[in-house]
């Protein structure tokens, strides 16, 4: 299977919230000033990931994890929106690495960041919403290294384009059904192993690279 392009599925992504935003249609009077929804579900991660922290030989130990989603927007009258996203992501594994120690460790990724996009009503039950953003990015692994303790963690510039369909059963809430994708990599790492802390600079083959394409469920609130 060929790997999954992350430009293409960006491009892609930005030519369907352009679309929407220029020529979805108003069929009603719906004029929310505030959005907030909260949302769970599965990630796939990108064929060019690097999830492990031990470098890029290892990375075909993860393919996919659980994450959670939560943002929170204000929406102007030209239906233009500005907000903040929070997006939290986890994987376990175990496998062996160099020297023949095994790793037996827990992922987790934080992201928050500004959002900018569009919310369009496409009939009085269903609604579109697009957004871009770009903030801080965390990621942590921990677990033991044979039976030492350890713990790595490292900071980020990452990135996310989401689009999303809610459908409104109540006048003010609704579900819905987001894809995101998201990118961020990192050549720096802070590890302690043993007690023992130390700043690693990874190659550019073994960055680490959490990409991956979400897939979620989502309930959400107008106000």
């Amino acid at each position: 299977m060929k790997k999954i392009s992350l430009k293409l599925i960006v491009a892609i992504f930005a030519i369907l919230s352009f679309s929407y935003a220029l020529y979805a249609q108003e069929e009603n009077n719906r004029s929310p000033k505030f959005t907030y929804e909260a949302g769970f579900g599965k990630s796939i991660l990108a064929g060019f990931q690097n999830m492990s922290p031990w470098g890029v030989h290892y990375r075909g130990n993860y393919n996919s994890g659980y994450g959670i989603n939560a943002q929170f927007n204000y929406i102007f009258k030209d239906r233009s929106l500005l907000g903040l996203k929070f997006d939290g992501f986890g994987v376990a594994g175990n496998y062996k690495i160099e020297d023949n120690q095994l790793v037996t460790e827990n992922i987790n990724t934080y992201y928050l960041a500004p959002q900018l996009g569009w919310w369009r009503s496409i009939s009085p039950r269903v609604s579109f919403l697009s957004n871009i953003g770009v903030g801080y990015a965390l990621y942590q692994s921990s677990g033991l290294l044979d039976n030492t303790e350890y713990s790595i963690y490292s900071h980020m510039l990452g990135f996310n384009v989401d689009i999303s369909l809610d459908y409104l059963f109540t006048k003010q809430t609704s579900i819905g059904c987001k894809t995101s994708v998201f990118g961020a990599f990192s050549d720096k790492q802070y590890r302690e192993i043993g007690g023992e802390k130390s700043e690693f600079k990874m190659d550019k083959w073994n960055k680490i690279n959490p990409s991956k394409i979400d897939f979620s469920i989502f309930y959400r609130i107008y106000f």
